[in-house]
């Protein structure tokens, strides 16, 4: 046999996966989005460095001003002429000077850098520093001879400010993997030449490395808070299962009026799975109730005849005679043990659902007519008086002989049990789509304490059981009815009249 697991570890661990793939999804796209939040911040810290540096920055700077200017800063600056030679004019890093290559694919185009002369021509500028006459196309400078670079402005306090060269594009962006572990580096361009501005990659890697191991221990403690989670609330989802498993422990045939008690706060589903358990286990203990007492029942009633047999042939063996009486004794007591027999035999029959039905289309009306001619005969020889109303043309389908043992099993006992000169009255209506049949007599009524337990097997109103029978009649009558998909009911029954009705659906056939 194999091992069963436990249903609370296999929550508790589905749980936990569960969470940990949602925390390593969640984690990695935080951790990503982190990532490229450092990358955006590490771009704007290379880009407001590298614009600081482009303020200072001249057509005549020299690299000893651009050593000066550099001392103590923590950007690598590289400057490359904007032409096909890539002269490098001046570099801060020694080894940013000894492959070139990443910042030559990084200068602007040929296209681009004329365009931007070009615009500059038209707004009556020059690109400082390039050979060549004058331009004498452009307006005449107020400050100088056209060609020439215009002085430095004056601002309104005097002071000489710095010209600052415009930029011909968007600050464009790189990494260099040879460099020191990595670098990563900003161009800035005009139409003469591009500063390249770069900060080492190594404190961007270990932030980005610190960043991924908050995430993963975050992620491991949420991971675990779940587990424990899941594990803790298992427990408390189990508790009626555990009470379930209690009382069904504890359940034998000797204790079947144990109940699962409900908790208060007990979740719907689990209400509902124990008021179930306790429907059932109510049905389970009014079965074994009935078997036990059909058994007893049942032995009582074949115990009489049997005794009764024994007794009679026990006498004729002492007087070594069988006479007549004793011969019609035994043929008594073996008929009454037949139809004991074949009462049990029905019973067990419709029990198991496997009642032989032959279901047919009849006329119920001309059947229970034939009926009320033998009920004629015997309430005459009983001294009553017999009443009839059949509605005719009515049809049902069911099992002809079956139902006409029901029916005459109603007509016997309206005969048994009715007072002296009584009525008996049988009346046979539709309503509704079925068919009502209905016998009333005369009798002394049944007790009401009676009444509800009066379908019951080996049930006899009359406790001492002086009465001839053995009280299956109505029972059998009760389930062969239902077999047939019709209802065998008591309407009512006091002091004046006791009514039993049969309800049955009328044959489709009739469109009724």
């Amino acid at each position: 046999m194999s091992a069963r697991h436990s249903f609370r570890t296999r929550l508790a661990v589905q749980t936990m996966l569960v969470a940990g793939v949602v925390l390593a999804a969640f984690g990695t796209a935080s951790w990503w989005y982190a990532r490229q939040q450092l990358a955006r911040d590490l771009d704007f810290r290379i880009t407001e460095s590298a614009r600081r540096i482009w303020t200072r920055l001249t057509p005549r700077t020299t690299a000893a001003e651009f050593t000066e200017a550099m001392q103590g800063t923590p950007v690598a600056i590289v400057v490359i002429a904007n032409e096909e030679s890539g002269r490098v004019i001046f570099t801060s890093h020694p080894a940013l000077s000894k492959n070139p290559q990443p910042f030559l694919e990084n200068l602007p185009s040929p296209a681009l850098i004329e365009a931007a002369v070009v615009e500059l021509k038209r707004h009556g500028f020059r690109p400082p520093g390039r050979e060549g006459p004058p331009d004498r196309e452009g307006p005449p400078d107020r400050d100088g001879p056209p060609g020439r670079e215009p002085p430095p402005p004056r601002g309104g306090d005097g002071v000489l400010r710095r010209q600052v060269m415009s930029e011909i594009r968007d600050p464009v962006f790189f990494t260099v993997a040879a460099i020191d572990g990595g670098w990563r580096f900003g161009a800035l361009s005009n139409p003469r030449f591009t500063v390249f501005a770069g900060r080492s990659l190594h404190d961007f890697h270990s932030d980005v490395r610190r960043t991924a191991w908050w995430y993963a221990a975050a992620g491991a403690i949420g991971l675990m808070i779940a587990g424990l989670g899941a594990w803790w609330m298992s427990a408390r989802a189990m508790r009626p299962l555990d009470r379930i498993v209690a009382t069904a422990r504890h359940l034998t045939a000797s204790d079947l009026d144990l109940r699962i008690p409900s908790g208060a706060r007990d979740d719907r589903e689990f209400s509902q799975l124990i008021s179930v358990l306790n429907g059932m286990m109510d049905r389970l203990q009014t079965s074994f109730q009935q078997a036990a007492r059909f058994t007893a029942d049942a032995s009582h009633e074949l115990k009489t005849p049997l005794s009764v047999m024994q007794v009679t042939l026990h006498d004729s063996l002492r007087r070594g005679t069988l006479g007549q009486d004793e011969l019609e004794s035994l043929a008594r007591e073996c008929s009454r043990l037949k139809s004991i027999t074949h009462s049990l035999l029905l019973l067990s029959q419709a029990d198991a659902g496997k009642l032989p039905l032959t279901r047919e289309r009849y006329d119920l009306s001309h059947d229970l007519a034939r009926l009320v001619e033998d009920a004629d005969a015997i309430c005459e020889n009983a001294g009553l008086r017999c009443e009839h109303d059949l509605e005719p043309g009515l049809c049902i389908d069911a099992d002809r002989a079956l139902m006409r043992h029901v029916f005459q099993n109603l007509l016997s006992n309206a005969v048994k049990y009715n007072r002296p000169h009584g009525l008996v009255k049988i009346t046979l209506s539709s309503r509704d789509g079925h068919a009502d049949f209905t016998i009333a007599n005369t009798g002394s009524g049944i007790p009401a304490g009676a009444q509800p337990r009066l379908f019951e097997r080996f049930f006899r109103a009359d406790a001492a059981r002086t009465s001839e029978g053995a009280g299956l009649g109505l029972n059998i009558a009760y389930e062969l009815a239902r077999a047939n998909g019709a209802e065998l009911r008591l309407l009512e029954s006091d002091e004046e009249q006791t009514r039993f009705q049969v309800r049955m659906p009328l044959s489709a056939e009739d469109g009724v």
